[in-house]
């Protein structure tokens, strides 16, 4: 099935990337983003669309899609929420979720994770 969302993003700007990545414990925490820092955020520096969210915690892979908006300044990070057996990491932007996530990554495992995102270019 055509997403016709997806065709007129991808005919407005090209798909980036950006890594975020940590060894967890049991306990919430960001995911260190480019540079290796964590926290809330690393500002766009244009508006687009987040179009996805990739993970690997070294056992298997796990993706989410979808479009969500966000503006020039807004901050993306990834956020691993413990939910007291595993983690759901969630696309945060600003510090708050845009329900791209992806549940059951383990406890004190390795984690790889890719935002994938749309910057417009008008």
């Amino acid at each position: 099935m055509v997403n016709n969302t997806l065709c007129y993003l991808l005919a407005r700007g090209p798909i980036s990337t950006m890594g975020f990545s940590a060894q967890t414990g049991t306990g919430s925490i960001y995911l260190n983003g480019p540079g290796g820092q964590s926290g809330d955020g690393f500002p766009m520096p244009r508006a687009g669309y987040v179009t996805g969210l990739h993970v690997w915690d070294g056992t298997k892979y796990s993706w989410d899609a979808g479009a969500v908006a966000f503006e020039a300044g807004d901050r993306l990070s990834v956020y691993c929420q413990s939910t007291g057996s595993n983690f759901i990491a969630r696309v945060r932007k600003n510090g708050g979720s845009i329900g791209l996530e992806t549940p059951e990554i383990p406890y004190n495992s390795s984690v790889l994770a890719t935002v994938e995102f749309i910057l417009l270019r008008d």
